[in-house]
């Protein structure tokens, strides 16, 4: 019977440690400290203690146990002034873990104001005869005045302490290690209502390794992680690790278990907010919470870092029960939530338990009790069933619909820690489409969601069209009159640059018509050309401009001044009907202003080459050669006096869908910019990875005199309305519009790119 319910039982040592510190915790102990040496392990807490009695009546009654009965805390809850609480044991064999680490027991223990109880128990003597009954095996119990004084115990006149001798297993360094990571996972690593509760290992015999170990975590370098040091109190970082970095949905179950409240969160910005009624009757006691976290690739690093080891490795979804972790749900190799095996189904369409990361904490009550092996989790129960269903239809799924849908068809969000990647305009509308959906689902109630994530995106977006119904879908479901309105305008916005593209394509309709005849009959000059068209594939210098290239830039500046038109007497419009407009509605119509004038200002460059016909169109074509062309034809041409402007590629193609007349703006502002830094030559430099998927790399340098300081960080020029000048702060904003429109980045270098140009350095990405 002592090894079935002992050895046979208790399979793990960590999980009988596991046992032992939860029998500490809920002896209302305040501390715990563990002491290894090679003879022994002590297991020392300030707890409540037992009398007398309780050892008698309790400890070694097989199998009693008082917290199931409700007699654990009688007369001892009124002392304290504390109410009844939730027990992290129920079983009444914990105290059988001793037998496993170790064949002898010595139990020290003391109740406040009471005598010393010292109970010794040697293991072997219930092994030598196995007809003898169980408790016809004798103990020795006596008395003494206090503590040993050799035991290294927590502050406190009560408590108890477990010296186990001549131990059943060897607990060298990375036992010892392993187990203190283990621990961590024992009491909610994120965070609950849980009193305070310290654990420290104490092992005399690491303590030289220790210190190797520190000194070497004083010198690592960034990308190396930390080195476990074992002799100290348990402390668990990983809620500073995740705060801020990761996507986190949250569950809440209201207090009547009504209602499921969800919150889904992307790197510290709400995303959305909404109540449902809770259609798992099952669960309605349980006052469950879950937090699950999904790392991309830069939260994974910043993990393994500060954690030491990988997130997979520390675990998935870790199940706590009254406080106390549920072994062995969570680890790495558990799918007890049948994450894994949805996963096979589908590779890129769902998330797997190597791609999150969190807790899920309910109350024990009837339907939730563990296996009394205590490593193999939860009895299955119809209770357990509707958990696992709960969390995979309103955790997971939901997660997915933004991780998978949205987060993951931007591939350089992986290196993002951030949400601005998710700001832009192709996410964005997304995010609009996922919170307009869930606002129309029945019995879903949308209590909040991001405004700078659901919005409408800018009209010149492939995305813009999706967006607005998103949008319109929203604003009927909740009664937003704002959004409705900012809808209505939006319509009308795009419908009078619909009327202006029209004109523009007939008038360039007939250009190509006029153009086409008259290349019939210069079919010889044409072949003469050839190599010189072929390099400069948008830029022909010419000498002076034909009818057609004039009445097609003619129509190019037409449709974008009507645009500034159209806004301007709307604006004024609503000006006239009264209309108060926040700082945030001047700043969105004079950016759109901004960024019109700077296509009508780039549209006029051209027209002083000619030769390009269509700027403001979409084209696939060699994105390299536009660059270069485009520098040598015009920019120097348009350059600030005594600034000179040079480019370099690597002669790889790049070819991608873009707009010309986007990257002439991109050119000519950051051209401008080093004017003002004093700069007297600024450059670009293209070079393509290779690959069937290729990347553009293009390192922008000049020789001012760099960002200006109070740009802090320098990453701050790219945001809206930020400038040290008497400028607009939208140039650099625009630049960065355009490469994230190219689903590119544009990052500030903090280091020169030479000696000869040591000012202002950017690296722009964009992909093939």
């Amino acid at each position: 019977m002592k090894d079935l319910i002992g050895r046979d039982l208790i399979t793990d040592d960590f999980v009988a440690i596991f046992e032992l510190v939860k029998n500490s915790f809920d002896a209302y102990a305040k501390s715990v400290r563990i002491t290894f040496s090679p003879q022994e392990i002590t297991i020392a807490d300030n707890g409540k203690g037992m009398t007398h009695a309780d050892i008698l009546q309790k400890w070694l009654f097989v199998a009693y146990s008082a917290k199931r009965e409700g007699t654990e805390d009688e007369g001892y809850r009124d002392k304290i002034g504390q109410k009844a609480r939730t027990y992290a044991g129920a079983k009444g064999v914990g105290r059988f873990s001793c037998d496993r680490l170790g064949s002898e027991l010595e139990l020290i223990s003391r109740t406040r104001g009471g005598v010393t109880q010292i109970l010794d128990v040697d293991w072997r003597r219930y092994e030598q005869d196995s007809q003898e009954e169980f408790d016809e095996v004798e103990v020795e119990l006596g008395e003494a005045d206090g503590f040993p004084p050799d035991v290294i115990r927590p502050h406190g006149a009560a408590g108890t302490i477990l010296r186990i001798r001549r131990l059943r297993a060897t607990w060298d360094r990375d036992k010892l290690q392993r187990l203190k990571r283990e621990l961590t996972k024992l009491i909610d690593p994120f965070g609950s209502d849980t009193k305070p509760f310290e654990v420290e290992i104490i092992a005399p015999g690491e303590a030289e390794a220790d210190r190797l170990d520190e000194e070497w975590n004083r010198q690592r370098r960034d990308e190396q992680a930390l080195k476990l040091i074992v002799n100290g109190r348990i402390e668990n970082p990983i809620m500073d690790v995740l705060r801020r970095r990761t996507t986190l949905i949250q569950v809440r179950l209201s207090e009547d278990g009504k209602w499921i409240d969800s919150r889904l969160e992307d790197r510290g910005d709400l995303v959305y907010h909404i109540r449902e009624s809770n259609p798992y009757p099952l669960l309605q006691e349980t006052a469950l919470t879950a937090d699950i976290y999904f790392l991309n690739r830069s939260a994974k690093i910043v993990f393994a870092h500060r954690m030491g080891v990988p997130s997979v490795q520390f675990g998935s979804i870790f199940l706590f029960r009254n406080g106390f972790r549920v072994f062995p749900i969570g680890t790495e190799d558990d799918d007890f939530f049948g994450l894994n095996r949805r996963k096979q189904q589908g590779q890129r369409r769902f998330l797997g338990g190597r791609d999150v990361i969190g807790r899920v904490e309910i109350r024990g009550v009837d339907g939730f009790d563990e296996v009394t092996s205590r490593s193999h989790g939860l009895i299955e129960t119809p209770n357990v069933e509707a958990l696992v269903t709960c969390i995979r239809d309103k955790c997971i799924r939901r997660l997915e619909r933004y991780v998978v849908d949205i987060t993951w068809k931007d591939k350089f969000d992986q290196e993002a820690d951030d949400t601005s990647r998710i700001r832009k305009d192709e996410s964005s509308a997304l995010v609009s489409l996922l919170v307009s959906r869930l606002a129309a689902t029945e019995g879903v109630e949308l209590l909040e969601y991001n405004p700078e994530l659901v919005r409408i995106v800018d009209e010149k977006s492939e995305a813009f069209e999706s967006s607005l119904k998103a949008l319109e879908l929203l604003a009927d479901r909740t009664g937003d009159r704002a959004l409705q309105e900012r809808v209505v305008e939006a319509r009308e916005r795009i419908k009078a640059l619909e009327v202006a593209e029209a004109q523009a394509r007939e008038a360039s309709r007939r250009a190509e018509a006029r153009a086409a005849k008259a290349e019939n009959t210069a079919a010889v000059a044409t072949l003469q050309f050839h190599e010189e068209k072929e390099r400069n594939a948008f830029l022909v210098a010419a000498g002076s401009l034909d009818q057609d290239t004039i009445l097609n830039l003619h129509h190019q500046i037409i449709m974008h001044a009507s645009d500034v038109q159209q806004g301007v007497k709307r604006m004024m419009g609503r000006l006239r009907g009264g209309a108060q407009l926040s700082k945030e509605d001047w700043i969105g119509f004079l950016e759109q202003v901004s960024f019109r004038n700077s296509q009508i200002l780039t549209a006029a460059r051209f027209a002083t080459k000619g030769g390009y016909k269509q700027q403001s169109s979409h084209t696939e074509a060699d994105l390299c050669v536009y660059v270069r062309d485009y520098i040598e034809t015009i920019s120097n041409l348009w350059a600030p006096r005594g600034i000179e402007v040079t480019v370099e590629t690597d002669s790889r193609q790049f070819v991608r869908r873009f707009r010309p007349i986007e990257i002439g703006i991109v050119i000519d502002n950051l051209v401008a910019n080093a004017a003002k830094a004093g700069a007297t030559t600024i450059g670009f430099f293209l070079s393509t990875s290779k690959g069937s998927k290729p990347t553009l790399e293009m390192e922008v340098a000049d020789d001012g005199t760099g960002w200006p300081a109070a740009f802090d960080p320098p990453s701050r020029a790219f945001e809206k309305g930020v400038t040290t000048t008497d400028g607009s702060g939208l140039g650099l904003f625009h630049v960065r519009q355009v490469i994230e429109g190219l689903d590119g980045t544009i990052e500030v270098s903090s280091e020169s790119y030479s000696d000869d140009l040591d000012g202002a350095h950017l690296t722009i990405r964009i992909p093939s």
